[in-house]
């Protein structure tokens, strides 16, 4: 209930503020500072009973992310908190409604973030204004870049999802002497500026207890813009994929497949290579893993190229177990076989060229249902997030 009754007389001083702004002077302001601060001390926490915590209400206001680091587990984010808080050494009663002091001249709570990237530092500058209400309410914001530590999940790269904290604590004082509670609006994203590479999913904001320790937390969950991964490096990878099964469709005599195998191959290679930069550092993604997989279809499309150019040309006799496993594989290798006159003879004996179109036409279907139903089951897996 106090804390709702504080922030309605924050309103109401905000909206009253344009009307009372013609009562009082800069004579009576200077003479209202000189008598506040002639015995202020900002080593003193500011509430007459210390029996009771000081409480501090805190909010968020995000202006933007600016990055979010898979290597070093590391998110940036742009904005400044609202800090509220009852001073009762600053209470007054003349015609100033508020008054407006650099934030190093009175208490203030010594709020940091606990889990920074960087070493701890004192939240806002020297030259931020702190406004004081009448009544005494406090109202501080301090405008920071904040670099927190935060746990990556690149499993479903490109369309994962990241959820970061920024654990905002009272570091010096015990939770029986400060106390901060989580303020009514959270994490105010109005007047966030968007993202090319993030958009943010939802946000909440919580308060922790822990022994002596006051906290708030500060949870924004983030959606990876998928776009331009999509166009740029999961379609053209299809595509590279598709040509290499296509590979065993060219016959081995047309003296263009070897060539053509290799030149898949390194593209493939190459494409990598160019990419590289937009993937992830750190290891664990089903899209990595995709890649591999179609990397290694490429070694073995021109390991068995390379291995059907030298069968196709050898002049020794095919084996007796090749001709049998052509018989029982393939029907045109059958050993009477009726012609268009309806006369039956005798085919041929089975040649290595016999031998590397089966290979073709076998490695074919067995590479291309092997791609289909790869590619299927792993952007199923990318796109809804399944747990494997």
């Amino acid at each position: 209930m106090e804390k709702i009754v504080k922030l309605l007389l924050l309103i109401i001083s905000h909206a009253a503020i344009p009307c009372l702004g013609q009562f009082g002077g800069g004579d009576d302001a200077k003479t209202l500072v000189t008598n506040l601060f002639s015995s202020y001390s900002t080593m003193v926490r500011p509430n007459k009973d210390y029996s009771k915590p000081m409480n501090i209400d805190l909010d968020m206001i995000l202006v933007g992310i600016n990055g979010l680091d898979e290597v070093e587990g590391k998110l940036t984010t742009t904005g400044y908190l609202s800090v509220r808080w009852t001073d009762e050494y600053l209470v007054w009663d003349n015609d100033i409604m508020q008054l407006y002091i650099p934030q190093n001249k009175i208490w203030k709570p010594d709020l940091t973030l606990k889990n920074g990237f960087t070493k701890l530092t004192t939240l806002g500058s020297d030259f931020i204004l702190v406004q004081i209400l009448q009544m005494g309410l406090v109202w501080w914001q301090p405008f920071e870049v904040f670099e927190s530590k935060c746990s990556i999940d690149i499993t479903h790269f490109p369309f994962d999802q990241q959820t970061c904290d920024l654990v905002f604590v009272v570091w010096s004082y015990f939770i029986m002497d400060v106390n901060v509670t989580k303020g009514a609006d959270g994490i105010e994203t109005e007047d966030m500026e968007e993202s090319a590479q993030w958009s943010i999913v939802s946000t909440s904001a919580r308060e922790d207890k822990e022994g002596t320790e006051s906290k708030v937390t500060f949870t924004l969950t983030l959606q990876r813009s998928s776009g331009y991964y999509i166009f740029n490096i999961i379609i053209p990878v299809i595509f590279l994929g598709l040509l290499n099964v296509f590979t065993y469709v060219l016959p081995v005599d047309s003296g263009e497949k070897m060539g053509y195998a290799m030149t898949v191959f390194l593209s493939f290679a190459v494409f990598l290579t160019i990419v590289s930069s937009e993937l992830p550092k750190s290891s664990g993604s089903y899209f990595g893993y995709y890649l591999m997989v179609l990397l290694s279809f490429g070694v073995i499309t021109v390991c068995v190229t390379a291995l059907e150019l030298r069968l196709h040309h050898s002049q020794r006799k095919v084996p007796s177990w090749i001709e049998k496993v052509m018989q029982c594989a393939c029907c045109s290798c059958e050993e009477n076989r009726v012609d268009d006159l309806g006369n039956t003879k005798r085919k041929k004996d089975v040649t290595w060229s016999d031998f590397t179109a089966f290979i073709d036409f076998a490695m074919f279907w067995i590479l291309f249902m092997s791609f289909i139903v790869l590619t299927v089951i792993v952007m199923i897996i990318l796109k809804l997030r399944i747990k494997m």
